[in-house]
């Protein structure tokens, strides 16, 4: 028999089969504390017990564990409304390895391997950061990039079989506390002020323990539930788990049931457990009806590690019984989707943990349904679980309802991915890799060469692919992340050749924006091909079906072009003129050889309102100071941001669309120079200096800082570069005339 590893123990929510297990061995207090101040470092935000939970306070909140990207919001009509009928939202559940880990930190580590970034944000519609603590606070890399593409993300509050002090959770506020206009539940209000202070959407509340008897009263807990939807206020989410009754028992009933239905209601969603059934789902909508509760929330689980073959313990099930989860979990998204109900995946990193040498390959099955590889090196055995006969026709994407890119008038990419090899340190550039969570741009949804060729009769295709360093044989300095384009011959068995000369498309973003001259596109890219009969550039899809295309320079030089989104000539003018995508098109001579040939490159591409207003402010008073005591003491770079009015400027920014920051007003991150060289994204005005850097200001007190300010459309303000070596607190920037310079 083969036994499992921790990792496969610590998998979410488990029908009590992890409760049955012996006691893992406690850590001991102290050692807990030590972790907990080490992680605090890295951006983690978590409290163990009850408390912890009642001890915290707003102003102690650390600026580098602060999300600062606000919620994009994604445009309420669905996108191609008629072609979304049988489409489900999807909610992702994520625990990998128990989560915390170290390339989530809020400033990127350095790391051996890829792990899990959710590349497929816009067929996403919630995210649920799960780990086994009592409250589970969404590190802020993930955050940003979900805000950033119109994700809601969530934190957990699970109360366990081994956690003490649950008859607390419904505890009312004194009544001398209450004379202050503080009435209710004391943790409720706890929990909205976190998600408020961490920049957060809600909570998935999830009690896998009864109450004692004596502090169990239905009614305080439904209480409880709708005062936390109030304090958490409009726009914001709580999912109830399906584990507790209203009669105080866990048991899990796969479904909406008279059992779950109040708790359901009063926290708005629930998200079921996973061993359901196509009667349960009959059985669900039925009382949802009754009920009044919307079908849009109401999540069915979905567990991604049932396709295992060698779980221990009870065996796992989830929808299809046979095969469920793993790369068959479309399967169970389209069952949903046909009847109107959402999916909760479970475990979306499994791939990262049950098989890391072929992880990006057992994803891309489960999302777009690529062939897998004959032998997947992922201790099933012989009994290959994951080649299902299904799982090519079901994948996710196919089934999961897809959001516009952008707002309906923002829209920005510079094509980041979350893991980068441009790492530089101090005074030179290495090829190490590096997380980088929270500069994960929107990006696009691009088959690979295999699927397009396979959807083509043509015996050419383009494709994209993201790169951030040089291509082989390029004769040129790779300008960072970027799309570069490629077009290529292939075989195609039912191929039509009509003559020798081609236009092919290749589609990157599905949009819904006005098309009335409002909004302008900024794209900046490169030619590659030095082709003299080769054309191309970008397109845009109005809602009518028509295309327009723009042709791009010709030089072979870095260049940008602004566009108004005019509407199209001849569009019916009895609707509204909607731009509904965009893409490149490339025309020209049949490729001449087998190989791939690079013809464009994109680095970025904005689309905003014309009057969108730039960054008025700047970056002064850039210092450091010591933060933290004992093990945690450490040496930070701080700034400020001048004239920052964030109430008045947030509202006019909002009003055109522009997204605004609570605590970076304009800004979207900040990018850190020592002596010219790039060290690290900020998201907060405060930078954690590593070792070498700190070693180096005791030393040199001429060490040349700059901070320059990136805006949410790519904007770019530069300080005066000012030398912070010395003693602490006397290196201020008195420099209040800042360079603001706009940086291409």
């Amino acid at each position: 028999m083969v036994l499992p590893g921790w990792k496969d123990i610590l998998r979410p929510i488990r029908d009590g089969w992890r409760d049955r297990q012996p006691q893992r061995p406690t850590t001991p207090p102290a050692e807990r504390r030590r972790r907990q101040r080490q992680d605090a470092l890295r951006g983690f935000v978590y409290l163990e017990d009850f408390d912890q939970l009642e001890a915290w306070k707003p102003d102690e909140a650390d600026p580098i564990q602060r999300a600062n990207t606000p919620l994009l919001p994604r445009h309420p009509r669905q996108l191609n409304e008629d072609a979304n009928d049988n489409k489900a939202n999807v909610l992702l559940c994520h625990d990998y390895a128990g989560n915390y880990q170290p390339y989530e930190a809020s400033q990127g580590a350095e790391v051996t391997a890829e792990s899990y970034s959710c590349e497929y944000m816009q067929f996403v519609d919630t995210f649920i950061y799960f780990s086994h603590k009592l409250v589970c606070v969404p590190p802020p890399s993930w955050t940003n990039a979900l805000r950033r593409n119109g994700v809601k993300v969530l934190g957990t509050f699970i109360v366990e079989p081994q956690t003490p002090g649950l008859a607390n959770l419904l505890k009312r506020t004194s009544s001398s506390t209450a004379e202050k206009g503080e009435d209710g539940f004391a943790f409720a209000r706890q929990l909205a002020a976190i998600a408020d202070v961490y920049g957060f959407d809600g909570w998935l509340i999830n009690l896998e323990k009864a109450f004692p008897k004596g502090s169990w009263d239905m009614f305080s807990l439904l209480g409880f539930l709708k005062q936390l939807k109030a304090d958490l206020g409009n726009g914001k989410q709580v999912i109830w788990y399906d584990a507790l009754t209203s009669d105080n028992k866990v048991d899990y009933q796969n479904s909406l049931s008279l059992q779950n239905s109040s708790l359901a209601e009063a926290a708005g969603s629930i998200l079921t457990n996973y061993k359901w059934t196509l009667d349960e789902v009959q059985k669900t909508k039925l009382l949802a009806v009754q009920k009044q509760i919307p079908l849009s929330n109401i999540y069915f689980g979905i567990d991604v590690w049932a396709q295992n073959s060698r779980n221990d313990g009870p065996a796992r099930v989830t929808y299809p019984p046979k095969s469920g989860g793993g790369t068959n979990t479309g399967v169970a998204v389209a069952a949903l989707a046909a009847e109107g109900l959402q999916a909760g995946i479970f475990a979306p990193a499994w791939p990262f943990e049950h098989c890391p040498s072929c992880a990006k390959a057992i994803q891309r099955s489960m999302w777009t349904g690529d062939r897998l590889p004959e032998e997947l090196d992922c201790g099933c055995g012989k009994e290959r679980p994951h080649h299902t006969t299904e799982y090519m026709q079901n994948p996710i994407t196919k089934f999961a309802r897809e959001h516009p890119a952008g707002s309906d008038r923002f829209l920005y990419t510079n094509f980041s991915r979350a893991f980068t090899r441009r790492v530089e340190q101090l005074d030179r550039s290495h090829a190490r890799l590096k997380s980088q969570l929270a500069a994960q741009s929107v990006l696009p949804h691009l088959l690979r060469l295999d699927q397009r060729a396979q959807r083509s009769t043509e015996t050419e295709a383009l494709y994209g692919e993201l790169h951030d360093g040089p291509l082989p044989q390029a004769s040129y300095k790779s300008p960072g992340s970027r799309l570069v384009v490629f077009r290529k011959s292939v075989a195609v068995p039912s191929a039509i050749i009509c003559d020798d000369w081609a236009t092919r498309w290749l589609p990157l973003f599905k949009l819904d924006m006005p098309a009335d001259g409002s909004l302008k596109m900024k794209i900046t890219f490169r030619k590659l091909h030095s082709n003299v009969y080769l054309s191309g550039g970008i397109y845009w899809l109005y809602k009518d079906g028509t295309r327009r295309k723009f042709t791009m320079g010709t030089m072979a030089d870095v260049q940008s072009q602004i566009i108004i989104i005019n509407k199209v000539d001849g569009e019916n003018t009895q609707h509204e003129a909607r731009l509904v995508g965009i893409g490149v098109w490339i025309s020209g001579p049949r490729v001449a050889n087998a190989m791939p040939e690079a013809v464009l490159e994109i680095m970025e591409i904005a689309i905003t309102v014309v009057d969108a207003p730039q960054p008025s402010q700047g970056i002064q008073n850039i210092r450091w100071k010591h933060r933290g005591d004992g093990d945690t003491r450490h040496r930070r770079l701080l700034w400020e941001i001048s004239s920052l009015q964030t109430a008045k400027d947030s509202a006019a920014a909002v009003a055109l669309g522009v997204p605004y920051s609570s605590t970076t007003g304009p800004f979207a991150h900040f990018i850190v120079e020592v002596d010219g060289m790039c060290v690290g994204r900020a998201y907060a005005t405060e930078f954690v200096l590593s070792d070498a850097l700190s070693e180096r200001l005791e030393t040199d007190a001429g060490m040349s800082v700059r901070i320059i300010g990136v805006g949410f459309a790519g904007e770019k303000v530069e300080s005066h570069a000012v030398n912070v070596g010395g003693a602490e607190d006397d290196n201020w920037d008195m420099v209040s005339g800042l360079e603001k310079a706009k940086l291409g």
